[in-house]
Parts: C-alpha cells; structure tokens; sequence
C-alpha cells in the first residue's frame, strides 16, 4: 500500500489476523456472554482495518481521504472503545457496586471534560482537536485503570483472572498510546518528515503486543454472573476472605451515599 513501510504492513496484517482469532475464541469460548461489547470492539476494529485497505492503497497513506476516513471510522471505535473499557472495569469490580458507581461517574466526568477540552483547543485546525481528543481519552482510561489495578493489589481484591489479564492490556494499551501521542507526535517527531510513520508504527506495535495477551487470556473460560441480590456484608467473605475490612466500608458507604441521592432526586 503506498506509503506504508514494509513493517507497517508486516504488524498490521498480523494484527487483523490476530483480532480474527479473537473473535474466535470469544464465540468458541462463549465469552460473547460476559464481554458483548468487546467483542463489538474487536470485530469493528477489524473492519476499520478493512475499510481503510482500499483507501490506503488508492489515494496514499497520508492522502487527505485517508485522513478523512481514519479519523471517521476512528470516532466510532473510541465510542465503543470506551463502553469496552468500562465493560472491563466492571467486570472487575462487579462484588462491589458502590465503587463501581463511583468509577463510572467519575469517567463520564473525565470523557465530558476532555471533549470540551479537546473543542477549545482545537481552535479551527480539525487535526489538533482530534490529537487532544485521542490523548485526552487514553489518558482518561489510562488513570482509570492504573486505579483500579492498585486497588485490587492492596486490598487483595479477588477477581477472575481473565477479567485481570484484560484489564491489565487496556492499562498496557491506554498509558503506551498517551506516551506516543504525547512524546512522539507532540513533541519531538513533529520535526521529522517520517514522524507519522514513527507514531503509527509504535501504536500498532503496542496493539499488537496487547492482542497478544489478549488471546493467551481469552483462551481460558471465565465465570458467568449471576443475577443475585446486592452483596451484603458477610459475602465479602465469599467473594475474596482476604478482602481488607477498609474497602468493605468504602463500598457500603458509597452505596448508601448514592441511594440516598437517587431517594432525594
């Protein structure tokens, strides 16, 4: 395709077959059931990959309709990116829906405040504001994440081992693509005529190596849930003995904060 390096072509064709075997492995192993919305991700993610084929290999890498398209399609996956992101974060914190509610409002606060931004600064010039943007949201997530994988180490939070595998490569996934729309495009590869290049080839060599965990974790099976009634103090036992007593509190005082608010609404 023309202006795509050999090694561009290389990791991204390796990257379609690999989201391929993802897909698989998500209706092989029924994991459609608790990640329906991963598996919309993957899935559009592939077909992005084969939209922009024919673009690329027609109008040039760094054409203007290849610009248009990419970012076109590109808006839709980090809409449902973000609604994967989420779908992980809950999984994991799925025993403890009082700090679920706080995570969740608290990254809807973050993706309002980083669109607005990302509207100020764009300042008629459509390509920084979608830079703003991409940066703005994998930093919200990259934060999110980071958060929510230190609280499960210090409180010893009991979570299945898919769910933590794939936590881990969208934190992996989020903090790599920040550092490269930050340091890389931001910065210093801005000066260099082959800058866009450089960017997308560490961004696609960071998705690969994610997609690559993501199917050695997808290999395995993960407990379906089962709709029960909220946990009550004493299931903490059940779902984690190791559980510190601090985040029990923290969970139930968050859950009766937002009951009492929707009372009150």
């Amino acid at each position: 395709m023309t202006g795509l390096s050999p090694l561009l072509q290389i990791v991204w064709f390796a990257s379609g077959v690999l989201q391929l075997a993802i897909l698989v492995l998500i209706f092989s192993r029924r994991h459609y059931r608790t990640l329906p919305t991963f598996g919309w991700y993957i899935g559009l993610n592939l077909l992005q990959a084969i939209v922009l084929v024919p673009v690329y290999s027609h109008f040039g890498f760094v054409s203007a309709p290849a610009f248009r398209t990419y970012w076109g399609t590109q808006v839709v996956i980090m809409i449902v990116q973000t609604l994967a992101s989420t779908e992980i974060l809950h999984r994991a914190l799925q025993d403890y829906p009082g700090i679920w509610e706080l995570t969740w409002r608290l990254i809807l606060l973050a993706v309002i405040v980083v669109i607005a931004y990302s509207w100020y600064t764009a300042d008629r010039l459509d390509s920084w504001g979608l830079l703003s943007a991409d940066r703005g949201f994998y930093l919200v997530f990259a934060v999110a994440f980071i958060l929510c994988l230190l609280l499960i180490r210090h409180y010893s939070v009991s979570i299945d081992p898919v769910y933590k595998i794939m936590l881990g490569g969208f934190c992996f996934y989020s903090c790599g693509a920040f550092v490269a729309d930050t340091v890389l495009k931001a910065q210093f590869l801005q000066h260099f005529p082959k800058y866009s290049e450089v960017w997308n080839e560490s961004e696609l060599l960071i998705f690969f190596t994610v997609l690559v965990v993501w199917v050695v974790a997808l290999r395995h099976p993960v407990r379906v849930p089962t709709k029960a009634a909220p946990p009550s103090a004493g299931a903490y036992e059940v779902v984690g003995p190791q559980v510190n007593q601090q985040l029990q509190k923290l969970n139930d005082t968050l859950r009766k904060f937002f009951r009492r608010q929707a009372a009150e609404s």
